[in-house]
Formats: structure tokens, C-alpha cells, sequence
């Protein structure tokens, strides 16, 4: 199953532990140290809703590890296993990817707002035998979405809440209540070494197909080293990350970097409640935040209605979309806080930050410096002031599961990865973001729109003859876009309303619905016959700007 993967080269790999950028620990040692040297530190803080779920200190976690390993073992997981993780921001996130890293298994996060379609295609092509999901989120029945979308490799399914009613056991019950430790050893050999492979994380892909991103702990480990290093963190850090923690983000700087630092991670189920968000810092006196433009926006408007106390916060990090000058000057006026510009991808993580050392604003117009342990490369065409973004380094993942040739095809002779977006020098030797070369949207949550994807179903609808899906401006982060469906319909032409729902019929997730409804006669096109996205693109902007009707 792991054969396509791409590691790098002995001399390369011998270079990232040269730097310290890899070792030859992994995070269940970093577990087992805190728990020795701060058994009573709070390593967890969880909120479900509004309500405080669960504190667990570092040697509450040590022993969860260990019983999660154990009921992992009762289900027969073991070396070369996948275990799926399909849940909101829950407490039990941290301890369920440990235990599948003791027990030598893969551990496949996905993020909540994939439906029954896309959950489908990841538990199927990651061949999962475990899956972990909640039973309900707001109106949505997770349990039941999980029993429709599990394919007959699956061998288990588990809830959190109400398991009776999708047939599936009680992860409560199962994991957390049983003593399995007292009747299970697991083998200390099982567990995975620094540099296998540890994380299976799906992201959309320009092809239409989502591509299974495999990373190692030492990956992931340099990308932590990344935010945490320039960032100065350390284990008196109190850290909160509203971004999903099955995403690379959320479950890199809220999950594993508090781990190795010894910190604290303050968790929220309900992670775009913004009002939330800040009645923690205030509670909890957040030290530090990552969250994406969209979350940035919500905050200012919370704090602007019911001003905290959020003196604690020293800085707030952002990534996922360029950030506008004008976020960080309200940033600045409202919470009198610095915001620093991350850029990084699912492949990848953390690559370029900004630093203290910038001038004031500077993430506005920059996304940073490369980290030391990433290299970059903008390959500009003669007289062009921006080009294709090209990275290596020791946080660039393994390779995309079952997809080497995909992988390859994004790889030059030596090594350096295409990241299909376009950038250009800032001028401090560092990038700024200014596009993408691929057929995708990305919204200002940071979820990626696969085109392609989405326009194969679009067009089985009866009243579709053609369809193509291009971005705009998010008029709450200009830097994001939103999702114009662009239409030639046969016969009478569908609503708005139509296509959500034949995409709700084909269980295709609610994130990569059009926001925005257009009608042409035909669609603009080269001599092979591919849309021109760039100039429907340009086209729609200008009527948008001039107040062009829309559904």
C-alpha cells in the first residue's frame, strides 16, 4: 500500500538531521517526557458548545494513550492498519493519534464537512478498517452519514454520543470507560518510527480526484519546529487553533505542537463561534492563535460587539489566503496585536512565515521568509514579476497515496515540488501569494474547490448542458474567493436552488455548493476546446462590479 511512496535521498534525509530538523524521537516520546516532567500540567482544555467538556493533564493523557492503544488492539488494529477520525474539534482527537501511532497504525483525519460522497472515497481508497465519528453535528446525523458511506472494508465503526441509533459501537464505552490496558500489552515494537508513514491526509485535488497526502512524525515534526521556532513558544504557552484538527493546521499547531512543547491546547467543537473563541482567551489567557482570514474577520466583529480581555494573546498567525493590509491594521486597532502571515499546503505545512524583525504590517503584503528547513524557488518568466512556486525541504510530505505518478508529475530532477500556485518576490527575500495555476477555488475558511470535481456532477443535472465553476472575491476577505457556477442550461434554466440540491442528492459536501448562479450562451473557449477561465473570470467581475443581476 505504501510502495508509491517518494522519499527523499540518503544524503538529503542525512542533511534534515544535520540541521535538526528530523530526529530519531517521535512524539510518543515527547508524550512520555511531559508526563514525567509536568504529569500535572493541562495539556488539554476542551469545550463542547459552551460547555467545559474535559481537562486532561499530561499524565491523564499518557494514560489515555495507553488505554486507546489497547481497545485499538481489542479491534485488531495493528502495523499497516488505517484508523479514520472523522470528528469536529473533540478532546479526544489528540489521544486517538497517538494511540494509533503506539499501536503501529496510520491515522486518517478527516474533516467534517465532507459528506457521504468524499468521506466514501477516502475510507474506501485509504482501506480503513476503523472509523471514529460524533453522533450529530447541529441538524447533521454523522452516525448515519458513516453507515451510508462505509465501504465493506470498514470493520468497525465508532460513535461518540448516540452509537444505538446508526448501529455502531459506543466510543465512550468502548475507548474511554473500558480498562482494556489490564488485559491488552501492546507490543513496544509496534509502534511507528520517526519516519514512517503516520498521517494520511486528503485534500482536493486539480485533477478532480482528492489525493491521499502521506506524511512521517519527522515531516511533521519540522513543520511544528517551523511556527514554533520563529514563533518563540514554549511550554508556558496557552494555544488555541479554531481550524478543524483534521486538517494539517489545525491538527499540527493545536495536537502535536503543544505536545512537544509541553503547552496547553484549548479546544472548540463549535469552531466558528468567534465570540467563543475570545470569552476563552479570555478565560483561559490565551497566549497564542492561528486562524484563518475568514476567522480573523469573525473575531473583530465579536470583539467590536463585547470587547474581552485578550491582553494575553502576544500574536496571532494566519494563513490559508493572502492577508489584506486592512485586516492588519484592524487587528491592530482592535486588539492591539501583531499579525504574522504563514503559507503552507496540505503537502507541506508550515514552509514561509513572517518574522518580528519585518516592518509593522508586513503580513499584509507578504507571506514570509522560508522557514530553514524549506527552500524556494519562484521560476519567473524572462521580464514577469511572478511565476510558479517551488519548494523542498524537510516538512515536504512522502508522496500521495496510490497516485505515485501524480506526485511525480509534480516533481523536477531535483527534487523541487510545483505547488501550482503563483507568487512573487516581496522584496525582503521573501513571497508573496498572487495566484494559483490549477483549476481551484479556495475559500476563506482555506477549503479547497476542485473544479472539475464538482462540475462532473453539476453536469448530470437534466437542465445543464455545460457548466464551469469560477471564483470571486469574498467581499468578507477579498483575498478568498466564493463559487459562480457559469451555465448553458438546455431547456428551462435551473435555480440556485436546483443545483444545491441535486449536489445534496449526489452527497457532495455543502463547502463546495456554488454560491452564485450565471447564465451564458456558450462558454468561452481555446481551439482544443478547454474553458478559458481567465477571461469568464475577468468577464464576471466587471459585472458583478457593475451590479449585474444574479441568482
Amino acid at each position: 500500500m505504501w510502495e508509491t511512496l517518494v522519499r527523499p535521498e540518503a544524503d538529503r534525509a542525512a542533511g534534515f538531521h544535520a540541521g535538526g530538523w528530523w530526529r530519531n524521537a517521535t512524539f510518543l516520546d515527547d508524550l512520555a517526557d511531559a508526563a514525567r516532567e509536568r504529569p500535572d500540567h493541562p495539556a488539554v482544555i476542551a469545550y463542547e458548545g459552551r460547555r467545559l467538556a474535559r481537562t486532561l493533564t499530561y499524565a491523564q493523557l499518557d494514560r489515555l494513550v495507553t488505554r486507546f492503544a489497547a481497545a485499538l488492539t481489542e479491534l485488531g488494529v495493528g502495523p499497516g492498519d488505517d484508523v479514520a477520525a472523522y470528528l469536529p474539534n473533540r478532546w479526544q482527537l489528540t489521544p486517538l493519534y497517538l494511540a494509533c501511532h503506539r499501536v503501529g497504525a496510520v491515522v486518517t483525519p478527516v474533516i467534517p464537512v465532507l459528506d457521504v460522497r468524499e468521506l466514501s472515497y477516502v475510507l474506501r481508497t485509504a482501506r480503513s478498517k476503523v472509523c471514529v465519528t460524533v453522533d450529530r453535528i447541529g441538524d447533521a446525523d454523522y452516525g448515519a452519514r458513516l453507515a451510508e458511506a462505509a465501504p465493506d472494508t470498514l470493520a468497525h465503526r465508532l460513535v461518540i454520543g448516540d452509537a444505538a441509533a446508526s448501529g455502531a459501537v459506543d466510543f465512550d464505552e468502548f475507548f474511554v470507560r473500558t480498562p482494556w490496558e489490564e488485559t491488552h500489552t501492546v507490543d513496544p515494537s509496534a509502534a511507528l518510527g520517526p519516519d514512517d508513514p503516520a498521517l494520511l491526509l486528503y485534500t482536493s485535488g486539480t485533477t478532480g480526484r482528492m489525493k491521499g497526502v502521506v506524511h512521517s512524525q519527522n515531516t511533521l515534526y519540522a513543520s511544528v519546529l517551523a511556527v514554533s521556532g520563529p514563533h518563540r513558544l514554549t511550554a508556558d504557552d496557552v494555544v488555541s487553533i479554531p481550524n478543524f484538527h483534521t486538517h494539517m493546521a489545525g491538527l499540527a499547531y493545536a495536537c502535536y505542537m503543544p505536545l512537544l512543547l509541553g503547552a496547553t491546547d484549548v479546544v472548540q467543537d463549535a469552531n466558528t463561534d468567534m465570540e467563543l473563541l475570545l470569552d476563552l482567551v479570555a478565560t483561559h489567557r490565551v497566549t497564542w492563535a492561528y486562524a484563518s482570514p475568514a476567522y480573523l474577520v469573525g473575531m473583530l466583529e465579536a470583539q467590536r460587539k463585547q470587547p474581552r480581555d485578550t491582553s494575553s494573546v502576544a500574536q496571532v498567525v494566519s494563513g490559508s489566503a493572502p492577508i489584506q493590509p486592512s485586516l492588519i491594521t484592524d487587528m491592530r486597532q482592535v486588539f492591539d496585536l501583531p499579525v504574522r502571515a504563514l503559507w503552507g499546503m496540505t503537502e507541506n505545512g508550515a514552509v514561509t512565515v513572517t518574522r518580528a524583525d519585518d516592518p509593522e504590517g508586513w503580513a499584509g503584503h507578504s507571506d514570509g521568509r522560508a522557514e530553514p528547513s524549506m527552500e524556494l524557488r519562484v521560476d519567473a518568466p524572462p521580464g514577469a514579476d511572478e511565476g510558479r512556486l517551488l519548494v523542498r525541504g524537510a516538512s515536504q510530505c512522502l508522496g500521495y497515496l496510490g497516485q505515485r505518478d501524480v506526485y511525480e508529475a509534480c516533481l523536477d530532477a531535483d527534487g523541487w515540488f510545483d505547488t501550482s500556485d503563483l507568487a512573487r518576490d516581496d522584496g525582503r527575500g521573501g513571497i508573496r501569494i498572487t495566484g494559483r495555476t490549477s483549476d481551484q477555488i479556495t475559500r476563506a475558511s482555506g477549503m479547497k474547490v476542485s473544479t472539475l470535481d464538482v462540475e462532473s456532477v453539476l453536469t448530470r443535472h437534466p437542465g445543464v448542458r455545460e457548466v464551469a465553476l469560477v471564483g470571486y472575491p469574498d467581499p468578507r476577505v477579498p483575498s478568498a474567493e466564493l463559487v459562480c457556477a457559469v451555465v448553458v442550461y438546455d431547456g428551462e434554466p435551473p435555480t440556485l436552488e436546483e443545483l444545491h440540491a441535486h449536489l445534496a442528492g449526489e452527497r457532495v459536501a455543502r463547502t463546495l455548493w456554488p454560491d452564485r448562479l450565471q447564465f451564458m450562451w456558450q462558454l468561452p473557449k481555446n481551439s482544443l476546446g478547454k474553458v478559458l477561465r481567465t477571461p469568464l473570470r475577468e468577464r464576471l467581475e466587471t459585472e458583478f462590479a457593475e451590479g449585474a443581476p444574479h441568482t
